[in-house]
């Protein structure tokens, strides 16, 4: 098993490999740019990408809603025509040509959805690899990475890393668990975050997390195997799979019980919690991902009627370092 510093590196490579990078701002900065600004010191500056999951891949899709979807939530795509989507896959951290199984990447993998609604508006959805998240606010998540970042191999133990680690179980249970590394983006199962709320047209709400598992069950690879595959097998196995037919997920919702915490994302409900099928998510082709690359911002934020946000504190924090980074990558 990877020593927990080793795996504690997959939220930011190490601070030798990226010494001299520029650190973090100003006192008075936003939590949002503090972050990217870590971020950013921990991985270098690498101009026009993402400051986090700056390695990606864009396809075009569609949602179909299952029938009765719309029971949940008067949310418009969950009703109706099926939906055009825009998918970016991507892998954790902020070296856009890492391998796939670079440990700067503690192998977690992303996968953000835009829905495009017939109004013209849209949805956002944006899910990882794992389910849960190692830190329950913004500042401990800032903590984290600023220990990483003063945890060097020369640096007395303990570490900064490891004092935080022994000060936050949830950090050790997330960063310790199991992760496989799927045959592709398309054979990898997904989880939302952060909890919404989910309201009908009769005005009953419910709280709930995502779920998106492929459609044929998720299939990984051994260790060996991984070692041995190309640096983006994850996304060329996508493409290879494609010339079949489309790639398909089911789009479920894991739905709260009353006593189950919502504004917590290091809190994982039970497996025995209900689960509602909201639908298809069918990945149809390849886009050319450096030619939109740019033009894409996916927000948590980004919700249209008959779904809200919870008041958990990670997702307006999110939004501020997404729309930060996106800024510093598109200025001119």
């Amino acid at each position: 098993m990877r020593s927990l510093q080793c795996i504690a590196l997959g939220f930011a490579v190490s601070a030798l490999m990226t010494a001299g990078a520029t650190r973090a701002g100003a006192e008075d900065d936003s939590l949002g740019v503090r972050l990217v600004n870590q971020m950013n010191a921990l991985y270098g500056r690498h101009p026009g990408v993402r400051a986090n999951h700056a390695k990606g891949a864009v396809f075009e899709g569609t949602f179909t809603p299952a029938q009765g979807a719309d029971a949940l939530s008067s949310a418009a795509f969950l009703k109706g025509a099926p939906t055009p989507l825009v998918i970016r896959f991507s892998n954790a951290g902020g070296v856009p040509d890492a391998p796939d199984t670079d440990p700067s990447t503690d192998r977690i993998r992303g996968m953000a959805i835009k829905f495009k609604l017939p109004d013209g508006s849209e949805q956002d959805m944006i899910c990882i690899s794992a389910n849960g998240f190692p830190v329950a606010n913004g500042d401990d998540f800032l903590a984290l990475l600023q220990a990483v970042g003063a945890s060097g191999p020369d640096v007395p133990k303990p570490t900064p890393v490891e004092k935080f680690l022994a000060g936050h179980p949830a950090t050790v249970a997330f960063v310790t668990a199991p992760k496989p590394v799927a045959v592709s983006y398309g054979t990898q199962p997904y989880f939302g975050i952060n909890a919404f709320k989910f309201t009908n047209a009769q005005g009953t709400s419910k709280f709930g997390r995502y779920r998106i598992e492929p459609d044929g069950g998720p299939a990984f690879v051994s260790d060996e195997e991984a070692t041995h595959r190309s640096p983006n097998a994850l996304a060329d196995n996508l493409r290879a799979a494609l010339d079949k037919g489309p790639v398909k997920f089911h789009l479920r919702v894991q739905v709260a019980a009353a006593d189950d915490p919502t504004t917590d994302a290091t809190k994982v409900w039970p497996d025995s919690r209900p689960t509602v099928e909201l639908g298809e998510i069918a990945v149809t082709k390849a886009l050319d991902t450096k030619k939109i690359e740019n033009e894409l911002l996916f927000m948590p934020t980004n919700l249209t009627g008959g779904i809200d946000a919870s008041d958990d504190p990670l997702i307006n924090t999110r939004s501020e370092a997404y729309a930060e980074s996106f800024g510093r990558r598109t200025a001119k």
